[in-house]
């Protein structure tokens, strides 16, 4: 068992549902190809020497990227599990001794290229370890100020007023208020660490959206949700939520008027796309009644988890158009899995 905490600690698996990684996989395979031929000392031309290395390198970097995209796909928790390195190094081991020895026939050199291929292959997993070791502050600190940003206080106070206020009148209202508020509370105290799914993002700002509306009235505050993207669809938690306090805060609530905030999630082949607009009032407008400043924390904050967490597959973009401030999200689509430990009581 020390041994393999060692290795978890030295190595980590690369996750190639990822284009980053496979990219990064692709370019350092490439890289190494090109150079070898000049530190080998071999007698041979470069060019006869890049074709030969070729022969074996590229056909087995292609199935091992296909066998790692479909066993990450099919079962995504094996990242996670202790044996994932050893399992995937057995594997791809297996896939170059067959390519190597077995269609190539390079037996006299087999060893040769066993010795160059775990070179690259554990050279490109502690590279892998070390890059993501970098980002723990970092991950720390997105973690940090989610937690810090996640419900302002004002609607916490106001929602609370509002309550109060509904008791005697409308006993239903201040129940459905306070049981919304304690849903959110709940899914503030889960771990940040944690992913959420599509379906429960919905839930929670939906539950949100119905504080708001008890809060300040239904025809000042509306919301059009056209939810067309599936709703196992994985996610980082709280993902929706706070952009939606933000169109609240900034589109509705900083005027008399009222306002109606668009949510659009649809399912594009291996994407998922979410849209959210609302109005947008300049600050020095003065419709604006209540200037609040602008609403990049949120956005700022979303856009350092979605790096750390899909690395470059994931895409948020904001801008001002007429009257309207809209925020679009590109997600990777994978399924959330689900823990069997929990479903045997593990």
């Amino acid at each position: 068992m020390p041994i393999i905490r060692q290795i978890q600690s030295w190595f980590v698996l690369p996750d190639f549902r990822n284009f980053g990684t496979i990219s990064r996989l692709i370019m350092t395979g490439i890289l190494a190809l090109v150079l070898y031929p000049l530190i080998s000392g071999s007698s041979a031309s470069y060019l006869e020497q890049l074709y030969i290395h070729s022969a074996w390198t590229a056909p087995t970097l292609l199935l091992i990227l296909i066998k790692g995209y479909i066993l990450v796909s099919v079962f995504p928790r094996i990242i996670e599990s202790k044996w994932a390195v050893l399992i995937f190094h057995l594997t791809d081991l297996a896939i170059f001794s067959f390519i190597d020895c077995v269609i190539l026939g390079e037996r006299m050199y087999f060893w040769q290229h066993f010795f160059l291929f775990n070179i690259f292959a554990f050279g490109f997993m502690y590279s892998e370890a070390s890059r993501r070791y970098s980002l723990v502050p970092s991950l720390s600190e997105a973690r940090l100020s989610a937690l810090t940003a996640r419900i302002r206080p004002h609607f916490l106070f106001n929602s609370l007023n509002a309550a109060i206020s509904l008791i005697r009148l409308r006993p239903y209202d201040a129940e459905t208020l306070l049981e919304n508020l304690a849903n959110l509370f709940r899914a503030q105290l889960r771990d940040g660490s944690q992913n959420s799914t599509l379906g429960q993002e919905i839930e929670w700002a939906q539950e949100y959206i119905a504080i708001e509306q008890i809060r300040m009235g239904h025809t000042r505050v509306q919301v059009m949700w056209q939810h067309h993207a599936p709703d196992d669809a994985e996610t980082p938690h709280l993902l929706l939520q706070p952009l939606l306090e933000n169109a609240v805060f900034h589109g509705i609530e900083s005027t008399h008027r009222p306002g109606c905030v668009s949510v659009l999630t649809t399912r594009q082949k291996h994407w998922i796309y979410i849209r959210i607009e609302n109005p947008y009032v300049p600050t020095e407008s003065q419709e604006n009644a209540k200037p609040h400043k602008g609403n990049s924390m949120a956005l700022h904050n979303l856009k350092e988890r979605l790096a750390l967490m899909y690395d470059n597959d994931a895409v948020i973009k904001s801008r001002q158009l007429d009257g309207i401030f809209r925020v679009d999200i590109r997600l990777p689509y994978r399924k959330k899995s689900s823990d069997l430990k929990n479903l045997f009581g593990g």
